[in-house]
């Protein structure tokens, strides 16, 4: 059952809780002891972009946008990858990475649209939308770190069917407050 991810950017208040979150949840380094160039806080598997502010028509608009790997249906990330090290999960369809196959060559960070993988430390990172917690933990109630964590409930990870049934809740609610 293919797992997704969708993000309501109309909803994000952009405070960061989703990074921290994944970093504790993947005993990821809040601060590296000595950052590469362009890095200063180690791999973060979300990010999270401001967008704006833009004034338009008098009006200051302004958004923010987690960004974490979408974990897409026909990866150009596993295309790119000489040896194999990226490969989708037969039972999620979630996109992993195997170590002992990565030999750091980054076509999967030029590659990817979203610029998902991170390299670090001479070692691949990519959301792995938190597979350990899939399964009997998920019908507990459990979430992925980054949508436990957010208080705007702006991160939605589920299989491609709850997630269309969200998207459509969503858009009534949205054609509700502009009709």
């Amino acid at each position: 059952m293919n797992r997704t991810i969708f993000i309501d950017k109309d909803r994000c208040v952009g405070c960061y809780a989703c990074i921290v979150a994944c970093k504790l949840e993947h005993s990821l380094p809040p601060e590296p002891v000595k950052p590469p160039v362009g890095d200063p806080t180690g791999p973060n598997l979300i990010r999270v972009h401001q967008v704006g502010p833009q004034i338009d028509n008098d009006e200051v608009h302004q958004y923010f946008l987690p960004i974490p790997c979408l974990h897409c249906l026909d990866a150009p990330c596993i295309k790119a990858c000489p040896r194999s090290a990226l490969y989708k999960d037969n039972d999620t369809g979630i996109t992993l990475v195997d170590e002992d196959k990565c030999i750091g060559c980054k076509f999967c960070l030029w590659v990817c649209p979203y610029g998902s993988p991170q390299f670090y430390d001479g070692r691949m990172y990519l959301c792995d939308l938190c597979i350990h917690r899939i399964g009997e933990e998920r019908q507990k109630g459990r979430q992925t770190a980054c949508e436990a964590a957010c208080p705007a409930r702006a991160i939605h990870v589920g299989t491609t069917s709850e997630i269309s049934v969200l998207i459509g809740e969503r858009a009534a609610e949205r054609a509700g407050k502009e009709g």
